[in-house]
């Protein structure tokens, strides 16, 4: 893998630390004004919605004034009577026409004004034909007169009845809804008079839908209580088209006018939103469509500002971080090339400052200079030592045979105890010098601690006893050789008094979980509280050398061969003297 330079390391590291909260900031700038400018449109469509159904109400309020001044009217009871007993029905059906006349024209979009008495005789007058005996829409209206007259007269109620097609009058189709009431004599409140109807045109509609805004990106149609159209704008094929279940909840109702806005109109259905509102008197969808266009084109300029306030800042990154960095980049050069001349063997090369240098490259050229200080001091230390011990060498193999002659001459003489000391120190000073830093196990170590025991025995004409003590498991562990050798002698040296007769010293292994646990107790005059609390954290420095030098020893090879791991701690014995306890890793002779 090609590595990559610290220049090149500290722009990435730049651009990304830098730019990295810019997106997250235009991702969230993003999502929050995208919602922002949803939630509003939809307010607004909702604002819209309600307000075309108002206006709706007001303008359907102002035809039903005129239907009523038509079924409230006692000449039309009068008239309706005569026309349908025969008395002077040819003036009754002229004055009821024109009176018809008078109102037709006091709204602009009644295209017929229409009676049908009990009779069954039809009386009307209309824009949309020059008949003036027959009505020129009810033949299309989907309901027999006679079926329009059941309908109506069963109630005092308005009913309205949605757009259909009308008639085609003067190369013109006109698409109609008609508003129905019973005709009522106020002397006699249930005798059937007949019924008047209302015939107005599509335009209406369409008006109120396309007058509740100017806003060219908002379309409103209407849907009736069966789920028809009513009014879709200049798109008049489509209505009496049905599109949805009216009993259906509100969410499928908006599935459905997507579908068909899918269908017919896929470039509406594409660029808008759909929203929609239910004047539960009419039992109608007032349904909105909202071009989103205009939402998208807000979303692309703040994507692509964005965009460029990121690239802008990523120049800027760049050309900083290249300036900030020259001077660490060329430093850091300067110092690794000093440092490669080093590597090759030019011991006498420094690293010089300038003013130019970071302060962080001045402290790692400092620590240089003084590291190939110390190298050059120690390497002639190594140099003069390797001299003085080769001036001083001796060949193991001559201290062993002199030693092997001289345990010869003392078996001659009869001097076994002197012949077994002499043996004793040679398996020692063989133990020692063959691979002195090498890993051994308890059994073994044990064994040479005995002998060296014996040597101490010898020495003192055996004034302390001594036992040693590993549990099986123990016994195949690893340490260090000569690890307790220092402790054994701190005893014997220091712990044990010339008058004492019961002085004993006592070595055990034991292991617990993954940590071998040695013990060196004694049982002498013991050790000072304030010199165990120094041991015990470590405060070697302030120990005399006589009684801290190898206690010392041993706490400084525990940090050199097991780290951390390595723990020694201090404590008084069980009954007096001083009790020495030793933790080291559990690891197992693997042969």
């Amino acid at each position: 893998m090609k590595k990559t330079s610290l220049r090149n390391r500290l722009i990435g590291v730049f651009i990304l630390t830098s730019m990295l909260p810019i997106v997250i900031l235009g991702v969230y700038s993003y999502i929050s004004i995208s919602r922002t400018l949803s939630n509003n449109t939809q307010m607004m469509s909702k604002s819209s919605l309600r307000q075309l159904d108002n206006n709706l109400k007001i303008s359907l309020e102002a035809y039903e004034d005129v239907l009523y001044q038509m079924y409230t009217d006692d000449d039309m009871v009068k008239w309706v009577s005569d026309i349908d007993g025969g008395i002077n029905d040819a003036v009754a059906v002229n004055q009821m026409r024109r009176f018809m006349s008078s109102l037709l024209y006091t709204k602009d979009y009644i295209r017929a004004v229409s009676v049908i008495t009990p009779g069954g005789e039809l009386v009307t007058y209309e824009q949309m034909t020059p008949a003036t005996y027959k009505s020129s829409w009810l033949e299309n209206f989907g309901m027999t007169g006679e079926e329009l007259y059941r309908d109506v007269s069963a109630d005092n109620g308005v009913h309205i009845y949605p757009t259909r097609f009308g008639t085609n009058f003067a190369k013109k189709d006109y698409y109609l809804f008609h508003m129905a009431h019973r005709i009522i004599d106020y002397k006699s409140l249930t005798k059937d008079c007949g019924i008047v109807v209302i015939s107005v045109d599509e335009d209406f509609l369409k008006e109120i839908c396309a007058g509740s805004t100017d806003d060219d990106r908002i379309f409103n149609f209407i849907v009736d209580g069966e789920g028809k159209v009513v009014t879709f704008g200049k798109e008049t094929e489509v209505i009496g088209c049905k599109i949805t279940n009216m009993d259906s909840e509100e969410e499928t109702r908006l599935a459905d006018y997507g579908r068909f806005l899918r269908l017919y109109f896929p470039q509406l259905s594409r660029d808008g939103a759909i929203y929609l509102f239910r004047d539960e008197d009419l039992g109608w969808d007032i349904v909105n469509v909202t071009s989103l266009v205009e939402l998208t084109r807000l979303q692309r300029r703040q994507l692509h500002l964005i965009a460029v306030i990121g690239i802008l800042v990523m120049v800027v990154v760049v050309l900083l971080s290249t300036g900030l960095s020259a001077d660490l980049v060329r430093s850091v050069g300067y110092l690794t090339g000093r440092m490669k001349k080093a590597r090759n063997g030019d011991l006498s090369v420094r690293a010089d400052k300038d003013r130019r240098m970071p302060q962080e490259i001045e402290a790692i050229a400092d620590g240089f200079n003084d590291m190939m200080e110390k190298l050059n001091v120690a390497i002639r230390s190594r140099q003069e030592a390797q001299i003085a011990a080769l001036e001083a060498q001796i060949n193991p193999h001559f201290l062993y045979n002199t030693l092997d002659t001289i345990n010869w001459m003392a078996i001659d003489k009869d001097e076994y105890d002197i012949s077994n000391a002499i043996s004793a120190l040679a398996n020692i000073l063989r133990y020692s010098i063959v691979n002195s830093n090498g890993e051994v196990t308890v059994k073994d170590e044990l064994e040479w601690l005995r002998k060296y025991i014996y040597l101490q025995q010898y020495r003192v004409k055996n004034s302390f006893d001594y036992g040693a003590f590993a549990e099986p498991e123990a016994q195949t562990a690893i340490v260090h050789k000569s690890l307790l050798q220092p402790l054994v002698e701190n005893s014997i040296k220091h712990g044990f008094t010339a008058e004492q007769e019961d002085a004993r010293l006592v070595v055990t292994a034991i292991c617990e979980k993954d940590a071998l646990k040695i013990t060196i107790e004694d049982n002498g005059k013991g050790m000072d509280s304030e010199i165990m609390d120094k041991i015990n954290s470590g405060a070697f420095e302030e120990l005399k050398a006589s009684s801290g030098i190898g206690i010392k020893n041993v706490a400084t090879r525990l940090a050199m061969y097991y780290g951390k791991e390595g723990k020694m701690r201090v404590k008084p014995g069980e009954e007096k003297g001083t009790c020495i306890v030793i933790e080291i890793p559990l690891k197992k002779k693997t042969d």
